[in-house]
Formats: C-alpha cells, sequence, structure tokens
C-alpha cells in the first residue's frame, strides 16, 4: 500500500503543470506498490447502515457483525458511511477518539491474516481539536486518515459543522490492491473540482462517505462519467438526531457513469466487482477530461 496526502495549496495546482506529494506518516513502513495489475478486479462492499446517533457500543457491535460477514464473501475494501459511530450529538467530544483508538485497532484484529481494507467514518479527536474524518484501515493497522476539507455551514445546531469541527486541509490517496484511490466526505464531493483533483492525480476510485438524507446515483453519475471515475458511494439510513428518516441511496457507479448496485430505505450491503484498469483507456476517450487545459486553470 501507498498513501499520500496533498496540501490545500498543492490541491489548487493539481490542475496546473505540477506539484509535490508528501508520503503519509502511516505508510513509511509500507512497501511501495505499482499502479495497476494487469486488469485485476476489486470487491468493493459497501454497508449501508442505521447509525443511532450517540450509541457508540450498540453501533460498533452492529458494523463489526457487518464486516465479519463481507470479508466471508471476499471484499477487498468495506466502505462504512460518515460518522459512523457516533454521528451529531451534543456529547461528540466525549465520545470522539482518536485515529488509532479503539475502533480502529478492533477492526485491525477483524482484518489481521487477509489483505482486505475497511473505510469507516470516524469523529476524530486530537489533542484539543475534533475532525470528521474517514479512516482506512488493514491488518497492519492505520493505512491513511483523511480530514473533511469542507465543512457544511449553512444550517443550525450541531450540522453547522464549522463551529465544532476543524477542517482539514489534505487530500489523501492511497492504493487498493495496487490501484490508486482517493477519498473524501458529504459536502466535499458537492464540488466538482474534488473529483476532477482526484482524477488528475492518477486515481481510478474515489471513495464518497455521507452522513445525510440520501446520496443516490443520480448525483454521483455524472461526476463519475465526466472523470472516469469508479465511484463508492455509501451514506446512513433510518432516523437522524432530529427523527428525519434517511433514505440512504448507497451505490458503485462505474466509470462512465452506470449504476452498479444502489440500495435505499434500508439495511443491507451492496457489493460490485470492478476492473480498475479500463479507467486508463476510458480517460484517453472521454472529450471531458481529455480535453482539459490545466495550464489555465491555477
Amino acid at each position: 500500500m501507498n498513501s499520500k496526502n496533498i496540501s490545500r495549496r498543492q490541491f489548487i495546482k493539481v490542475g496546473g503543470a505540477g506539484f509535490t506529494l508528501s508520503v503519509c506518516p502511516y505508510m513509511t513502513k509500507l512497501k511501495r506498490q505499482e499502479q495497476g495489475n494487469n486488469n485485476e478486479t476489486i470487491r468493493i462492499a459497501i454497508i449501508q447502515q442505521e447509525t443511532v446517533p450517540g450509541a457508540v457500543d450498540k453501533n460498533r457491535a452492529k458494523a463489526f457483525r457487518f464486516a465479519r460477514k463481507v470479508l466471508n464473501r471476499g471484499a477487498d475494501i468495506i466502505l462504512f458511511h460518515e460518522g459512523l459511530l457516533v454521528g451529531y450529538v451534543e456529547n461528540f467530544k466525549e465520545l470522539a477518539e482518536e485515529v488509532n483508538g479503539s475502533t480502529t485497532q478492533a477492526f485491525q484484529v477483524l482484518l489481521q491474516g487477509t489483505d482486505a481494507l475497511v473505510l469507516y467514518g470516524l469523529t476524530e479527536r486530537k489533542n484539543e481539536n475534533y475532525y470528521i474524518s474517514a479512516t482506512l484501515v488493514g491488518g497492519n493497522g492505520v493505512v491513511a486518515n483523511y480530514r473533511k476539507t469542507h465543512l457544511w455551514w449553512n444550517a443550525q445546531g450541531l450540522r453547522n459543522e464549522t463551529v465544532y469541527y476543524q477542517q482539514g486541509n489534505e487530500l489523501v490517496t492511497f492504493n487498493v490492491k495496487g490501484y490508486k484511490s482517493g477519498v473524501m466526505i458529504c459536502y466535499d464531493g458537492d464540488f466538482p473540482e474534488m473529483t476532477r483533483a482526484y482524477a488528475n492525480l492518477g486515481c481510478t476510485m474515489l471513495f464518497w462517505l455521507n452522513n445525510r438524507g440520501s446520496r443516490g446515483h443520480r448525483e454521483v453519475r455524472r461526476l463519475a462519467r465526466m472523470n472516469s471515475m469508479i465511484m463508492a458511494t455509501s451514506c446512513c439510513c433510518g432516523r437522524n438526531e432530529r427523527g428525519e428518516f434517511c433514505r440512504g441511496g448507497t451505490n458503485i457507479t462505474d466509470s462512465d457513469g452506470t449504476l452498479i448496485s444502489e440500495i435505499w430505505n434500508r439495511e443491507g450491503v451492496i457489493y460490485a466487482n470492478v476492473v480498475p484498469d479500463k479507467v486508463v483507456e476510458d480517460r484517453k476517450r472521454n472529450p471531458w477530461f481529455r480535453g482539459q487545459r490545466r495550464d489555465l486553470y491555477c
């Protein structure tokens, strides 16, 4: 595995002539893999789970039951939603964990002896700061950690994230069986520059975690098609902290924008076997990707 972070300033320059990447500290001891594995299939599993806001132990136990089931069906990477354990609650500071906290360590134990990965939404605490994060875990521990770079602000109360959380300032990439991938969280994906930036970094897959009323395929297909990007998009379901029903819409979308799998209105798991190698050729024929003038966009 190989993971890289790109600073906010470098993110702005992704469309330009060049930039420098810094290696993620969690990955310095892991062997670098080359991009591409000769049309190898990647098996993605996304779990659409009902999180009870603030019920950390209950949410964690359910997530692990799902994860065990999915591992038995040969998943290479398992995706959960944003804020998996905590959600939006008044006492989130008491419930937040460090990146290498008890939940990450438990996922590590679960994954030992496999090459599989788990990407889950963490309410992260670091010293006196709090982040909405996505933590990638393997059998050897933390592989990468992404902190939400665009915090939602147009809301009252707990979902005015700018009041309670610090924003991240880096894009994060990592490898899934040698294929470069990216990650973003909810509001991040409402900025098409994010998906394009990851595509320009050479990512063939993009994992998008959400905690909102829904995030269905119709909100994903254009991003996938314009960037020739395989997109795995998770969302929660059930009642949120205000008692509102969240329909979910978790989906896996192919690099031409075609829907592969989707789930609505209930808990469950969707799977897809995808071929990231085809993305490189797709981009050569994609007029919305090939026709970029990156020299103009800085």
